[in-house]
């Protein structure tokens, strides 16, 4: 990670210890750790939520609530995008898939089969009862898979990797594991009697790598397969996205699709 200017550096107890003193109450269960001083942790709805309305102030416009059903094709274009239960047609001059492990399905009848699997992740947030004892910095737990973080008044545990398609229901066994390791952890943060649990479907890819760039089809594009680190890409795909759809080479030196 180093050798790509990745500043991560080995700190021992005492210096995890300085740096999140909320470590202290599970301090015999590890020895040392990494440190990113350049990581940061958000609220990812928030931040898109309000990207939503700094581009709507630009003039974008947003159609929320609808299900794109099927893409229509004429030769290598797409000449329109069908809607559930619209009969009528929406045109565009480009367009882009990006509908993460959704992706595949709405593709597959246009002939292109991209590798892009869905791997369900779950989380617990739980109410903060004591922010002494809850972590300020957002601590990544290798061994068990798992990511603990502090959003405003509540904490999240988020993690787990479950292969079983497109079913997004809950499993009590994984539900029951995110709440056991933050109980582990950090026993007196929150109130892990009271979690709210969800799940959802990261797109995932056997390189780990995202699909973005140009299709067979002239005027379709993807911007998809980003895996766990769909927020952390997802501002610098989009440019790369922007300026090929827009005839330029993008800025980064990146493999892009041309599926």
């Amino acid at each position: 990670i180093t050798r790509h200017g990745y500043a991560r550096t080995r700190v021992s107890q005492a210096e995890a210890l300085a740096l999140e003193p909320a470590l202290a109450a599970s301090q015999s269960l590890w020895i040392g750790a990494t440190y990113t001083q350049g990581d940061g942790s958000g609220d990812a709805k928030l931040w898109t939520q309000t990207l939503a309305e700094l581009c709507q102030a630009q003039g974008v416009s947003f159609r929320f609530n609808e299900t794109v059903q099927r893409l229509i094709t004429n030769g290598k274009r797409v000449t329109g995008i069908g809607l559930a239960g619209q009969s009528t047609l929406l045109e565009a001059d480009a367009v882009v898939v990006a509908l993460g492990s959704y992706s595949a399905p709405l593709l597959r009848p246009l002939g292109l089969k991209i590798p892009v699997y869905p791997v369900k992740g779950y989380s617990a947030t739980v109410p903060i009862l004591d922010p002494t004892a809850t972590p300020k910095v957002s601590i990544t737990d290798d061994a068990h898979k798992m990511v603990f973080t502090r959003m405003g008044n509540e904490f999240r545990i988020a993690g787990t990797a479950e292969f079983n398609g497109y079913d997004t229901t809950l499993s009590a066994t994984r539900c029951d594991a995110l709440l056991a390791r933050a109980k582990a952890l950090f026993p007196k943060a929150a109130d892990y009697s009271n979690p709210t649990f969800w799940t959802g479907l990261r797109p995932a890819t056997p390189s780990n790598c995202p699909l973005i760039g140009r299709t067979r089809m002239a005027n379709l594009f993807l911007n998809t397969g980003h895996g766990t680190l769909g927020w952390t890409t997802g501002c610098g795909s989009g440019k790369a996205l922007a300026e090929i759809v827009s005839g330029q080479k993008p800025e980064v030196d990146f493999s892009f699709s041309g599926l």
